[in-house]
């Protein structure tokens, strides 16, 4: 007996083997002290956390490096003062 397609979606992504073809960057407001605006992006990193994302670097307290669960590559990052 022939076992069953497996559906896409039942399968788990390829491993990234190049750069992403498009970077997203996720923009907290920038007001505020430096201590105020890094306390925002890792608010922010540790919400997509909780949705399925994973962090790979803190840069700097300037920016945090995530991926998706797909390992798509975006940062966290406050906007311009």
């Amino acid at each position: 007996m022939a076992s069953a397609p497996t559906s896409p979606s039942s399968t788990s992504p390829e491993p990234k083997t190049a750069k992403n073809r498009l970077h997203i960057d996720i923009r907290v407001p920038g007001n505020g002290s430096p201590d105020e605006r890094w306390a925002r992006i890792r608010a922010e990193a540790e919400r997509l956390v909780k949705a399925g994302g994973s962090v790979l670097e803190e840069v700097d307290r300037h920016h945090v490096v995530m991926a998706d669960p797909e390992g798509n590559e975006f940062c966290v990052a406050a906007t311009a003062a």
